[in-house]
């Protein structure tokens, strides 16, 4: 599906989203705390939005390296992002060694895991005690336009896809994933079982998505 989907990720994304996708990528970009000189990952990193954001932060000093499951996502990445170190990874079983980060991100890409404490448990894994990790996921938005932004995702999100795609039914998937994933005081406790301490998140665009923070135990 995703590779199907890669060539126009980024323009359905800035449509779908009414632009504000990149909103939300910068807030969870500033969240890594990450700066100068550091190692972050982007994990799901999908054409690369999210790591060109990170590369910035990091400065020319810093290394940031973006992992997918999705060939052509990669592909696209390599193509649209310099000086990211890009590889085709399983969030599940990531190549990197203990501790060998010190901030990890992932946008979007938790809802699409069988096993999201497995990733979770390896975002933990690599990174650095202390260390940050910051998810961006779509979420259960404000009760007042609940009505309003189900009828969007169930009629506008495939006629849009329909217009852009050729096709409806990889955003079909979007939208029936969303309304099954669960509210963020579930994933808080996911991020929390896999060991991670000081879990918080918070709200953007009237809760359409949550960005969960949290922190590696330096013990």
């Amino acid at each position: 599906m995703f590779t199907g989907i890669a060539p126009r990720y980024d323009l359905l994304n800035l449509v779908l989203s009414l632009g504000q996708d990149r909103r939300w990528r910068r807030r969870a970009a500033q969240l890594t705390r990450s700066q100068s000189g550091d190692s972050v990952l982007d994990v799901c990193c999908g054409t690369g939005a999210l790591s060109a954001l990170l590369r910035s932060r990091v400065g020319i000093e810093g290394t940031v390296v973006g992992i997918d499951l999705t060939e052509t996502m990669i592909s696209a990445a390599c193509d649209k992002v310099t000086g990211v170190q890009f590889q085709v990874g399983d969030a599940c079983h990531l190549p990197f060694e203990d501790r060998s980060f010190d901030a990890a991100t992932m946008a979007f890409g938790l809802r699409n895991i069988a096993q999201p404490q497995l990733a979770l448990g390896e975002m933990l894994r690599i990174l650095r005690p202390g260390a940050r990790a910051v998810i961006l996921e779509f979420s259960t938005v404000a009760r007042p336009i609940r009505p309003l932004y189900r009828l969007y995702n169930r009629l506008v999100i495939p006629l849009v896809a329909r217009a852009l795609l050729g096709r409806a039914g990889a955003y079909q998937y979007l939208t029936d994933s969303i309304e099954a994933f669960p509210p963020p005081l579930v994933v808080s406790r996911w991020v929390r079982d896999a060991g991670f301490e000081r879990v918080r998140y918070q709200r953007m665009s009237f809760g359409i998505v949550a960005i969960h923070v949290a922190t590696k135990p330096k013990g």
